[in-house]
Formats: C-alpha cells, sequence, structure tokens
C-alpha cells in the first residue's frame, strides 16, 4: 500500500478513535475528578508502554539523539494541551470551546507554511474553510448557553497553539524518533506532570478520589479506551501519519473527531439527529477529503 494512503488511514482512524472518547470521558466523569483521570489515564497507558518495550515487541533508541524538540513536543501535548482545554471548556459555552478548539487545523497551516515551508494549496486552504465553517455551525446548534470569560478563551487558544506546535514538532522530528519512541515521550512526560499537578491541586483528597473511583468497573471500562486506544493507539497511529504525509493533511483529519462526536450521541445516547447538523457533517466530510485529494 502506498504509504500517502496508509498516513491517512492511520490519521484518519486515529481520529475516530479521538471522537469516540468524549462518551467515554462522560463515563469517567461520573466517578473521579478529572485530574484523576488524565494522572490514572496516562499512568497506565505509560505502564504499558514500557510492557511492550520490555518484552521487546518495540524498540526505543533515545541514545545520542538530540532531545530538546521532542521534549517540547511532549510538553504540548498532551500536558499542556489538556491542562488548557480541560479548564478552558469549564469557563466556554460548548459553541464557543467547539469553535475554538476547531482552528487547531488553520493554526497548523499557518505555523507548517513558516516553520517547515509546507505550504498549502489554495484548494487545501478553502477545503480546511468548508470544515471550519461547518464545525462552527454544529457548535452554534448544539450551544448549551454558557457564559463565555475572557480567561476561557485565551486557555483555549492556548490548546489550539499547544495542538499546532504538537503537529509541527511531530512531524519535524519524525526523521529522529520512531512513533513509538515519540509517544513514549509524550506519555513519560504526561504521566509525570498529571500525577504531580493531581496531587498539588486535590492533596489530601488525591488518595480519597483515588480510591473511590477505583472500586468503580465502568470507571476502569472507561479508562481502558482512555489509556490503551485513545492514548497508545491513536497517538501512535497519528505520529505515523505525520511520518509520512504532510502535517496539513494529518491536522485536516482532527476535524472528523465532530461527525463522530455527532454520530456517536445519536446512536449510542439516543440523541436526534437534525437536517442542518447532516448537511455539516456531509460537508466536513467533504473538507477532509478535499484537502487530502
Amino acid at each position: 500500500m502506498d504509504k500517502n494512503i496508509k498516513g491517512s488511514i492511520a490519521a484518519l482512524t486515529a481520529n475516530i478513535i479521538f471522537g469516540f472518547s468524549f462518551l467515554f470521558s462522560k463515563v469517567a466523569l461520573d466517578y473521579a475528578n478529572p485530574l484523576i483521570i488524565l494522572a490514572v489515564r496516562f499512568t497506565i497507558a505509560f505502564a504499558v508502554l514500557n510492557i511492550l518495550w520490555l518484552f521487546r515487541i518495540v524498540k526505543l533508541n533515545f541514545k545520542g539523539k538530540p532531545k530538546k524538540r521532542i521534549i517540547l513536543m511532549a510538553l504540548a501535548q498532551p500536558l499542556l494541551y489538556f491542562i488548557f482545554e480541560l479548564y478552558g471548556i469549564e469557563k466556554t459555552s460548548s459553541a464557543m470551546s467547539g469553535v475554538i478548539i476547531s482552528l487547531v487545523p488553520v493554526a497548523v497551516i499557518l505555523l507548517s507554511t513558516f516553520v517547515l515551508k509546507e505550504k498549502p494549496t489554495r484548494s487545501q486552504i478553502l477545503f480546511s474553510a468548508l470544515s471550519l465553517m461547518s464545525i462552527v455551525v454544529i457548535s452554534i446548534l448544539s450551544n448549551d448557553g454558557g457564559e463565555n470569560s475572557l480567561v476561557g478563551i485565551l486557555l483555549l487558544l492556548g490548546a489550539v497553539i499547544c495542538a499546532a506546535a504538537f503537529n509541527i514538532l511531530s512531524r519535524s522530528e519524525a526523521q529522529r524518533y520512531s512513533p513509538f519512541e515519540r509517544t513514549y515521550m509524550m506519555f513519560l512526560i504526561g504521566t509525570v506532570g498529571f500525577n504531580i499537578i493531581a496531587i498539588a491541586s486535590l492533596r489530601e483528597n488525591y488518595i480519597l478520589e483515588l480510591t473511590s473511583a477505583a472500586i468503580s468497573p465502568q470507571f476502569w471500562g472507561a479508562i481502558f479506551y482512555l489509556s490503551v486506544l485513545s492514548s497508545i493507539a491513536a497517538f501512535m497511529l497519528y505520529n505515523y501519519s505525520t511520518s509520512v504525509i504532510s502535517s496539513v493533511r494529518a491536522a485536516s483529519f482532527s476535524n472528523i473527531i465532530t461527525v463522530v462526536s455527532v454520530l456517536a450521541g445519536i446512536f449510542i445516547l439516543g440523541e436526534v439527529l437534525s437536517l442542518p447538523q447532516l448537511i455539516c457533517c456531509l460537508l466536513i466530510i467533504i473538507g477532509v477529503f478535499g484537502v487530502n485529494k
């Protein structure tokens, strides 16, 4: 199979997995604090990666390689991105948060042009705009009426910058580090960072909330999806995709997350699909296809 096709399939699969993660996050949030979820999610994911390495299923080789950029990549995603997104969503409406997060492919286009010198074509820009506008409409239709604070907006913009930086840095480090090595560094920093933040924020409640969540089978079912599939599998697929296709193309698939979330809400949660939502979902898919075509 052609590498371009492999890369596209990898990016598509990764973002389909990310799309379903919202459902499992909702389940986990019924049993634990968001910081506990992040700490447990990345700790388990990092443990699984180490098991794969110890049994020599995969290889790690960081010796003699420059590490500044890969560490910056791991700080941007997952550590800073998830913190900015978590508290940004809390302080904004669903419409505002959906619109701002949908700017990630736009930010990637700008950064890839100036940093990687990968200039998008006019058609790619137009198709990206089509997906973006469709996501904006869906976000407005699903608005929960929440208030928007300047702090929340700035935090979400920080998340967008972090996601774009991750895309660019993952692409630039693809020649030095394998998809597994990049994913390993991400989860090393994520595990250390989220546990420190959770302990510092929750203090004496950290152990209490952790043990309270740990007795629930539903919590562990959600964590399994979030750690093994939505973290290890999805990020390894995405890091592979940035190795073989441009950052603009890889980032364009993130728009599929909105489509998957809408469809999951309909078929799993029993939500109603409106005609405008259906049209917007189709336009998002057309936009993603157009960018890659």
